[in-house]
């Protein structure tokens, strides 16, 4: 059975999560700026994109934890507020050592604050409800990562780089007060033989389809956001205007597909939806080897595969998370940790062999995303069988976890 879940804790659980989205592509344009001042190489400021990736998903391994044992509330505000902390500590700076061991403090918080969003779901809703949820979140989500830049840009017309991270600090912070007035409060987990702990979700194999097919999925996406300049501006010359452009294609494709997935949810089980939708994504992959290989010079030839590819994780990432996290009641905080923190080291391990690989060829890119999407859907497919071969005892999964 679901819950229902206020519109004031949807927004909340929303910022949680759009935070580090927005902590990771707000400060991109001042990278060179940030570098000269530091005295080192751009690339070396870059690394931080990296550092916060894993960082991320090493404070979602702890915060998972913490948040069946302590309460979803004030590990999330804790996670808030070390983001806050860290964020704070950045605008500082005056080495690059320092940059990136406050960069790792930021990134520990915001993965111990996002542990909270899919446990919180996973303890109002189930199934259909669970999958309209994270597909409701997503969208709102997805809105971070396309105006952060422009607001960073914003930011470094009128002032230094510093303000970005003062405005990072300052948006934690508000949303670590909200999460103190919103959020409600959960008891902890009791510590019962055979429950909790990393090792009793990897025990339950009815889930790990779902749990590869979310982390591939999310490969697929970390790949060409990794690898997007590499294809558009170094191999077919784009300019800086029309490679936004492009870029905002993309995101336009993953809001249509995020409300087509919402819809057929009236109908659909999630399960089906994520087949469908990673089997539109196999599709955007061959359009990307057949354009490639037919037209290799034609740029577009080449959109609508990356669109179709992209735009699909649209209904991807909701589904997987739903069906992945259904299995789980009273252990959820830990459930998501892993979730993420799998979903986290997939992405960045496969979008950067990609990138190294990468040269002056799209091939190991492509290779990349079409390998992805395929071991994701044959995820999905394990899951969906196993899953309509226990249904009952998912239902007493379920049931329990309301108790």
């Amino acid at each position: 059975m679901s819950k229902h879940i206020p519109t004031s804790l949807l927004l909340l659980l929303a910022a949680v999560f759009a935070l580090s989205p927005f902590a990771i592509d707000s400060y991109l344009p001042a990278i060179p700026i940030i570098a000269g001042d530091l005295g080192v190489n751009t690339s070396l400021v870059a690394v931080t994109v990296s550092i916060y990736v894993l960082g991320m998903a090493i404070g979602q391994l702890i915060g998972g934890p913490l948040s069946d044992q302590l309460g979803r509330k004030p590990t999330m505000v804790a996670g808030l507020l070390l983001f806050a902390a860290g964020s704070f500590m950045m605008a500082g700076v005056e080495s690059l050592e320092m940059l990136w061991a406050w960069r790792v403090v930021q990134a520990l918080g915001g993965g111990i604050a996002v542990v909270g969003v899919p446990a919180t779901i996973r303890d109002n809703a189930v199934g259909k409800e669970a999958a309209r949820l994270f597909s409701l979140i997503a969208l709102i989500m997805m809105l971070a990562p396309s105006i952060a830049p422009t607001v960073g840009t914003l930011i470094l017309r009128s002032q230094s780089w510093h303000w970005i991270f003062y405005l990072l600090c300052f948006l934690s912070a508000m949303i670590a007060l909200n999460a103190m007035v919103v959020m409600p409060k959960t008891k902890p987990t009791k510590k019962e033989k055979g429950s909790g702990g990393y090792l009793s979700v990897i025990k339950e194999r009815r889930a790990l389809g779902f749990l590869v097919a979310q982390a591939f999925g999310y490969a697929v996406l970390m790949t060409f956001i990794t690898s997007a300049p590499l294809a558009y501006i170094e191999h077919f010359g784009v300019s800086a205007e029309l490679f936004s452009g492009l870029f905002i294609a993309n995101v336009i494709g993953i809001v249509i597909i995020n409300r087509t997935n919402t819809f057929l949810l009236r109908t659909y089980e999630p399960s089906t939806l994520l087949k469908a939708f990673l089997t539109l994504q196999f599709i955007g992959g061959m359009v990307l080897i057949t354009s490639h290989f037919i037209a290799p010079e034609k740029l577009w030839f080449i959109v609508p595969g990356f669109v179709i590819s992209i735009a699909a994780n649209g209904g991807i990432m909701a589904n997987s998370s739903a069906c992945f996290m259904r299995y789980y009641g009273k252990n959820a905080g830990v459930a998501s940790a892993l979730l993420g923190a799998v979903q986290y080291g997939v992405g960045a391990g496969v979008s950067a062999l990609a990138a190294m690989l990468g040269g002056t060829s799209l091939w190991p890119m492509i290779i990349a995303m079409v390998g992805s999407t395929t071991i994701a859907l044959t995820g999905a497919i394990i899951g969906a069988r196993m899953e309509s071969c226990n249904k009952e005892d998912v239902e007493q999964v379920t049931q329990a976890s309301q108790q």
